[in-house]
């Protein structure tokens, strides 16, 4: 085996010691006695990590972040849209909007301190929800809000969303009808009923339903779960 002759040598202070770069004359010996070519040697100092010969020092400089730069990206608190403005109304006109919060008021009303469908923005939600339903869907229920205030305007001469809850009473008669598996035939029925069943699932789904009754239940603690329009 023939001698060795060191070129170069890394300074000292570096993590990785003392670091000998050795080539050998003309075509050299291993200690297992295979041949190996200067080139090879080269090819194998090349594959060294890179971070193995950074100082101790800049290594923990790259890996632990200034004062300045944290100073430079300040935390910044969010909100959800609906919290800081109203929903903007898209799919119902002004009338059929109205009639649709008064229906979700007199259906599922506040009740044992809990919110109703208005204070939960239901008629809100059923806005958004309806506008990206099928075409049918939105023919249902504009035509059942438009039936609400013919009905209202017949009877009291003002529109639904003006009306008493009581004075409601036998314009919401058909919900009274004993339930069947086939469901109603009359159109105005199926709105009412599917309206009713929408308002009521809006409601207990929103966040203002699911803060207050996380807060008396141990069981609803971690509900934290909420429809939300996304705009």
């Amino acid at each position: 085996m023939r001698v060795f002759r060191t070129i170069a040598s890394v300074p000292p202070g570096w993590d990785s010691g003392s670091l000998l770069l050795t080539l050998f004359e003309r075509e050299n010996y291993d200690p297992n006695g295979f041949p190996m070519k200067r080139r090879a040697v080269v090819q194998s100092l090349l594959a060294i990590p890179a971070a193995a010969g950074l100082p101790v020092s800049a290594r923990a400089q790259e890996a632990k972040p200034t004062a300045s730069a944290n100073r430079e990206t300040p935390a910044v608190s969010t909100t959800g849209a609906d919290a800081a403005a109203a929903p903007v109304v898209r799919t119902f006109n002004p009338a059929q909007f109205s009639a649709l919060r008064k229906l979700g008021d007199i259906m599922v009303p506040a009740a044992r301190g809990t919110p109703g469908a208005v204070a939960c923005g239901a008629a809100e939600f059923l806005d958004f929800l309806i506008g990206a339903s099928p075409a049918d869907r939105v023919t249902l229920y504009c035509s059942g809000l438009d039936r609400l205030n013919r009905e209202a305007q017949r009877r009291y001469e003002k529109p639904f969303g003006e009306i008493a809850a009581e004075q409601a009473e036998p314009i919401l008669a058909s919900l009274h009808v004993p339930w069947s598996f086939r469901g109603p035939d009359d159109e105005f029925a199926k709105f009412l009923l599917a309206a009713k069943s929408d308002l009521l699932t809006a409601t207990v789904n929103s966040r203002e339903y699911i803060d207050v009754v996380s807060q008396r239940r141990r069981s609803a603690g971690g509900v934290g779960q909420y429809w939300y329009s996304v705009e």
